[in-house]
């Protein structure tokens, strides 16, 4: 009888925590109404799913005829019976967005940011907008000169001029390999 008491207690043990968080590596969501849930900063992946949603938590918004459901910078779609994680679509305005997002002046314009999503303020609130695109201009040591090597921003990364992609900001000893020859 112990034995089967201390084994009940250990199970119990080990699934209380799979019942109450959200588990991004399994591709299910925590439930909402306990709010052991993951926010926007935690950075989930498109295309988790979450089971239920409580009205307090969440609310609609529409983009290009497409309803969506907006809880602290995470959009979500409805299908096959589960929420699931969608990017943010571009043109939807919200009342407020995360505090995490930092605000960023590019060509005279300020965005607010975080992980690859622009937002600008408007009357109405904070609309998501397409990417920025900017460039930046690199000199990399090549010969007795330098060479101009120009970067364009896309997403959370940079296209080199023969169409690479860099994750982050190149360092120029990155650009040298492939720019100074």
């Amino acid at each position: 009888m112990k034995n089967i008491l201390i084994g009940s207690s250990f199970l119990f043990m080990m699934l209380l925590p799979i019942s109450s968080f959200a588990d991004w590596n399994q591709g299910q969501a925590g439930h909402h109404g306990n709010h052991n849930y993951y926010h926007y900063h935690d950075h989930p992946h498109w295309g988790v799913q979450v089971a239920t949603f409580y009205p307090d938590e969440y609310y609609s918004v529409w983009a290009g005829g497409n309803r969506y459901y907006y809880d602290d910078g995470i959009y979500y779609n409805y299908a096959g019976g589960q929420y699931v994680v969608a990017q943010p679509p571009v043109g939807v305005v919200v009342g407020a967005i995360p505090s995490d997002f930092q605000p960023v002046v590019i060509n005279g314009v300020t965005y607010y940011t975080n992980n690859g999503t622009y937002y600008v303020y408007t009357p109405d609130g904070y609309k998501v907008v397409t990417a920025p695109q900017t460039t930046l201009t690199v000199n990399v040591p090549r010969g007795n000169g330098y060479v101009a090597v120009i970067l364009r921003r896309s997403g959370n990364g940079y296209v080199g001029p023969q169409g690479e992609f860099y994750s982050s900001f190149p360092q120029v000893s990155q650009l040298r390999i492939m720019y100074g020859k």
